[in-house]
């Protein structure tokens, strides 16, 4: 079996940290055989807004962050990635004793990385990663890394669409309201114009019905909102 990566995103100066990462993995692969069949692949940035657009083009479980060596928390730059991508793990790192911080990692990692702190990293995403494949009829969803697999084949969905697709595929064959769909989506009360949420709907059709003007999987209710068939019906 083939097991998906572990993708992990490094902003940060600490050049050997990839090299660490892949030394504590094939240890506690070599100590704890079958526990870690994930490989893990590391891509590294020097900004903030390279992390973003690599974010943007390349979703990732967890994102490391060089938070010592007198640079702040960075807290505005991870508001805004845990609104945007709320199931990546965000994990603050440095070289020098952590402080207290304003944000709410979700894990804090002292560099040099220890085997004891990469196996607590790695069974955390792991886990995240088992969790995040969502399925339904013949649609696959991963809401980490935003890849859709379904009778058109696979694609990578941009945020809204995923979210969108998220919702549907959680509520199953329940019928899931415009307002619920608007709110949970997009965050809004403002309901009087949703041509929005139909646009993102045809762009979702357009990537799992075999004829978008008629679908089989995402269906409408008139007036009220959408839900999903399992079968083509």
């Amino acid at each position: 079996m083939v097991h998906a990566p572990i993708r992990l995103l490094y902003l940060g100066r600490h050049t050997p940290l990839a090299q660490e990462i892949e030394s504590a993995w094939q240890t506690l692969r070599k100590q704890h055989p079958g526990q870690f069949p994930h490989p893990v692949r590391l891509a590294r940035v020097k900004s903030q807004q390279m992390a973003t657009d690599h974010l943007r083009t390349q979703p990732c479980h967890g994102l490391l962050l060089d938070v010592g060596s007198g640079r702040r928390d960075r807290v505005r730059f991870c508001e805004g990635v845990r609104r945007r991508y709320p199931e990546l793990c965000i994990v603050a790192t440095s070289l020098q004793p952590l402080s207290k911080s304003r944000f709410d990692f979700d894990d804090r990692i002292r560099l040099p990385l220890g085997v004891q702190a990469a196996d607590g990293l790695l069974r955390r995403l792991g886990q995240k990663l088992s969790e995040s494949e969502l399925e339904f009829g013949r649609i696959y969803l991963n809401i980490v890394t935003r890849t859709l697999r379904g009778p058109l084949g696979s694609y990578f969905l941009p945020p809204k669409q995923c979210a969108l697709l998220r919702i549907l595929m959680q509520n199953g064959e329940c019928l899931v309201s415009r307002g619920k769909i608007m709110r949970a989506v997009w965050e809004t009360e403002y309901l009087a114009d949703t041509r929005t949420l139909d646009v993102h709907m045809r762009w979702l059709r357009e990537k799992i019905e075999p004829d978008p003007s008629h679908p089989v999987y995402l269906l409408t209710v008139r007036g009220q909102g959408y839900r999903m068939a399992a079968d083509a019906e």
